[in-house]
């Protein structure tokens, strides 16, 4: 309740989820495997998708959240696409 009738220019719905989404202000690792989890870069996010150049072709990669967030996934990136495994 506020008191009064007020407009309401929009309205902006977030997914119940775990916090493993991209955040502005967090900080993220991009991973791949080769053998083991090698580093490929860092970066704050100041909107919500990170891009990325100079990656692997055909790596098995892994994002991770350094600020927050736990649960994490391993993906490919093929044709275009994100694919999560």
């Amino acid at each position: 309740d506020l008191g009064s009738s007020i407009k309401v220019d929009s309205v902006v719905f977030y997914l119940r989820n775990d916090g493993n989404y991209i955040d502005i202000g967090d900080n993220y690792e991009l991973l791949h495997y080769d053998k083991k989890w090698n580093s490929l870069a860092f970066k704050k996010a100041d909107k919500e998708e990170l891009v990325f150049s100079d990656i692997p072709q055909n790596a098995l990669l892994l994002l991770k959240n350094q600020t927050k967030g736990k649960e994490e996934r391993i993906f490919t990136y093929e044709n275009g696409t994100q694919v999560w495994w």
